[in-house]
């Protein structure tokens, strides 16, 4: 069963030129990681940044995650910055329903 995983970065430390940065890296065009279904991403209503995903399983999630986006922001901002920063929220839930919508 898929899980939907919503992160939160608050404050002022992910941006959009941060975000498409570490996306470029980690979730190249045409190469989506194992496991990802869906992924979108924005600012958030509230301030800071907001990602939307869908992966086959919320393990999958963690383990990309911390092997692969968290060594990519402290590669581009260094240790320190994030050390400094707060931590994103994460949040999952069990997919219970996904429709793809028409085909183009």
């Amino acid at each position: 069963m898929a899980d939907a995983v919503r992160i939160e970065f608050k404050g002022p430390g992910m941006d959009a030129q941060l975000y498409d940065q570490v996306n470029e890296r980690v979730n190249p065009p045409g190469s989506p990681p194992e496991g990802l279904i869906f992924h979108s991403a924005g600012p958030s209503p509230d301030g800071g940044w907001r990602i939307v995903d869908v992966w086959d399983s919320r393990a999958t999630f963690d383990r990309f995650f911390q092997e692969k986006v968290q060594p990519t922001v402290v590669d581009l901002v260094g240790e320190e910055a994030v050390a400094q920063g707060e931590p994103p929220e994460v949040t999952s839930w069990t997919v219970h329903n996904y429709n793809t919508g028409p085909a183009a």
